[in-house]
């Protein structure tokens, strides 16, 4: 029973001797993220991104944020480009997308600071891709009495856009252009047919231009052009053919001094 009390008293003693962890010591427990409900803009638009940050400190976590292009290079500011995160909730911030399409980065660094007052910044990315709207457009003439608050949506391909859905006003036997930028890369190049659709009801059989298909083209403006210059370069040939087949073949047969 002695030897055992002594080594426990030996234990005790190496225990305490151990030097207590300080703050200083405590590991950063933090938490960061960036969240958007679409990584994709229009040219010049604005789109609204999330920054979440957390940590077992009672400091609240900031921040610093800014858009680069493919070279690293800042090219506009975030609003707000700074500030702390005080809630679960995030903080959220906008971006206007620059005129240029192509992909971009959002660069958003957080410092964190400890009990101590020690710091550690976190560097966190999002993407974010600029594409040029296609403009989606529609005349409706109303020949009745005053229309409002119809809603309207465009269909393109044969499939809804819902995001285009709008509420419109016209006046009495007057017209009115409906129009939606749409956001989408993944439309490819040439032909493409978009309708515009409204609510079901009597208002519908007054209102000229509902239900018209119409042609649209990504990648150039129309077919048009490219058809003409296609009548003008084969006319341009029969013409030259006809001209080649009915010269005359002059001194033929002829002997040389005579002719």
């Amino acid at each position: 029973m002695i030897a055992l009390a002594a080594a426990f008293a030996i234990a005790v003693m190496a225990i305490s001797m151990i030097p207590a962890a300080s703050a200083a010591d405590e590991p950063f427990n933090t938490y960061s993220d960036i969240r958007a409900e679409s990584y994709m803009a229009g040219t010049g638009s604005s789109v609204e991104y999330t920054v979440f940050a957390g940590s077992d400190a009672a400091n609240y976590p900031t921040f610093t944020a800014k858009l680069t292009d493919i070279n690293g290079n800042t090219v506009s500011r975030v609003s707000p480009s700074s500030g702390t995160v005080y809630n679960a909730d995030g903080y959220t911030i906008t971006i206007t997308a620059p005129n240029d399409p192509g992909m971009y980065t959002l660069v958003v660094d957080f410092t964190f600071t400890n009990n101590a007052d020690e710091k550690k910044t976190i560097t966190k990315t999002a993407p974010l891709k600029v594409v040029v709207p296609v403009k989606l457009s529609a005349t409706l003439v109303n020949s009745s009495g005053s229309i409002t608050d119809m809603d309207v949506w465009f269909i393109v391909n044969g499939t809804v856009i819902e995001e285009s859905k709008q509420s419109v006003s016209i006046g009495p036997n007057s017209s009115r252009e409906v129009s939606y930028n749409w956001v989408t890369d993944g439309l490819p190049s040439g032909k493409h047919t978009v309708t515009l659709s409204g609510e079901v009801g009597p208002i519908r059989e007054n209102v000229e231009g509902l239900d018209t298909p119409m042609n649209f083209y990504v990648g150039q403006t129309s077919y048009a052009l490219t058809e003409g210059l296609l009548v003008v370069v084969l006319i341009v040939l029969l013409l030259i053919l006809i001209i080649v087949i009915r010269k005359p073949v002059k001194n033929v047969g002829k002997p040389k001094g005579r002719r």
